[in-house]
């Protein structure tokens, strides 16, 4: 189960209220618990000794009745205090106390020096990080930062209390701000959305959940909480298995693989329906007509000339499309660049009316839902919406953090039975289940360089591409997804991520067919 972090604290009241327990007694717990595991993780006689680093709040708590435990089992313990002057919470103070009246002579109490530390052997030892816990928002600063540079720099071997201080539980933490590195973390009853992202996996390492027995906020509904077991990265053997299913035999015709529709592109943004298009004969659709324009129309030949043309009689925008008289057609997409005009919205209404097989929309198709939401009702069960985060806010509402916001997408793809695509740090592509209502699959490609103009027009015409070759929707959401962001990492190659556009990833995908198959 993976909870936000105020559905967590709401745990924690709701335990401590009904069990009932003091917050003393299940820092206790929670401690305990920490101590077991690990002990069944290492071989804890193999170390020299072992240093707690603790801040002043209740992660710095836990990790002094951690420290306290391990000095009763002779182990030797250095409680590294980082408190620095800041105001200790009573657990902490407590915590404290009943560690230095052990009067053991393996259990050492130290304030954070590096000075002092740096005569230290740390050689055979164990850094467990206890500076703070899941609810941080903000980058550490001053002396907390130095602290946390010590332990990435002086320790092989950490392993985190509940989270590794620094890094953000609800929001990708940025690569700028300090976190500890952990090897391990230890995480108390729920998971966290952050540490099941490929792109953390460096900060997080392998991670453990511990039950200490939380009880879910009683409020919660099925659709207010992410399901772990429903959730999971997308892997190369995944999709190349997606991709048997795609239509393959030697002697087909372009009948076979489909026939896509692209309305995209504007007076304004020709570019948009230029780099779909492209990308959506690099798909593997066997004919495309692009529906735009005519300025896109009188320069596609040029540089596409396999796509079949079919101009707009508005010069300005897309207002009308005659997709009844298109023989053959079986995928359609809409929005790249058409721009957020009455005549642009009036013929999505017009789509939305007639069409009721599934509809990629994208850009500013996704806009025009989001400025009327009375059309949303009207979306093609399974069609596919490829929004970054702010187009999806637009859509469903402002979330506070990117785990609620997994929560409002999961909500989302129940109510509508729509797949959404949300494009960003590690995309997740988001696909109705029966069982489980929704599975999230994470995609683990792609590299920040793609952030950058064009790159959504390039997976949209990918996906329309897929779409018309397979009429597999959920399939080819995740393939597109998945091989937009290797051909995006292939793509580097030959270029900087500072360097690369969005060119680049159509010039790659045949290249990530190709390495996904071999």
């Amino acid at each position: 189960m993976i909870l936000t972090t105020n559905q967590i604290r709401e745990s924690e009241r709701q335990t401590m209220t009904t069990e009932p327990i003091a917050s003393i007694d299940l820092m206790e717990r929670a401690g305990t618990r920490f101590v077991e595991h690990l002990s069944e993780t290492l071989n804890l006689n193999s170390l020299r000794s072992i240093y707690l680093f603790c801040g002043p709040g209740n992660n710095g708590g836990d990790g002094l009745v951690i420290a306290r435990q391990l000095a009763q089992k002779s182990i030797e313990v250095f409680v590294i205090d980082c408190s620095f002057d800041k105001k200790r919470t009573e657990e902490f103070q407590t915590n404290l106390q009943r560690f230095q009246q052990l009067n053991l002579s393996n259990a050492h109490l130290e304030p954070f020096d590096e000075t002092t530390l740096q005569q230290h052997d740390f050689n055979d030892t164990l850094c467990i990080d206890a500076l703070f816990g899941i609810g941080l928002s903000r980058p550490v600063e001053g002396r907390f930062r130095d602290a946390i540079r010590f332990i990435n720099l002086y320790f092989n071997e950490i392993i985190a209390v509940d989270v590794p201080s620094g890094f953000f539980c609800d929001e990708h933490t940025p690569c700028t701000a300090p976190h500890v590195r952990a090897t391990r973390t230890f995480t108390f009853q729920f998971m966290k959305w952050e540490f099941l992202l490929p792109a953390n996996r460096c900060s997080v390492g392998e991670v453990s959940v511990l039950d200490i027995g939380l009880q879910p906020p009683t409020e919660l509904k099925d659709t207010d909480i992410l399901n772990e077991e429903a959730v999971q990265v997308c892997t190369a053997d995944m999709v190349k298995l997606m991709m048997s299913v795609t239509p393959n035999e030697k002697f087909s015709n372009k009948g076979t693989f489909g026939h896509a529709l692209l309305i995209a592109g504007s007076l304004k943004m020709p570019g948009a329906a230029i780099l779909s298009a492209t990308a959506a004969l690099r798909g593997g659709c066997g004919k495309l007509t692009v529906h735009s324009t005519r300025n896109v129309t009188t320069a596609l030949p040029t540089v596409l000339p396999e796509a079949i043309l079919d101009p707009d009689p508005c010069e300005e925008c897309v207002s009308v499309c005659y997709w009844e008289e298109m023989s053959g057609l079986n995928a359609i997409a809409i929005g790249p660049g058409i721009g957020q005009s009455p005549k642009s919205e009036a013929l999505l209404k017009s789509l939305l009316a007639e069409v009721r097989s599934p509809i990629i929309f994208d850009a500013d198709a996704l806009n025009l839902l989001a400025h009327n939401k009375t059309l949303i009702a009207d979306i093609p069960p399974r069609s596919i919406l490829t929004p970054h985060v702010k187009e999806f806010e637009r859509l469903a509402g402002r979330c506070d953090s990117q785990t609620e916001r997994m929560i409002r997408l999961k909500q989302w793809v129940i109510r509508h039975q729509v797949t959404v695509i949300m494009k960003g740090h590690n995309s997740v592509v988001a696909v109705p289940d029966e069982k489980l209502g929704c599975r999230m699959i994470i995609i683990p490609t792609g590299n920040a360089g793609m952030a950058t103009a064009g790159s959504g027009d390039v997976l949209t015409g990918l996906l329309l591409g897929l779409m018309a070759r397979t009429q597999l929707p959920e399939v080819s959401a995740i393939l597109a997804a998945y091989l937009h962001g290797l051909a995006g990492d292939l793509a580097l190659e030959h270029e900087s991520e500072e360097s690369l556009i969005a060119s680049d990833i159509c010039h790659n995908i045949g290249k990530a067919f190709k390495k996904v198959r071999d």
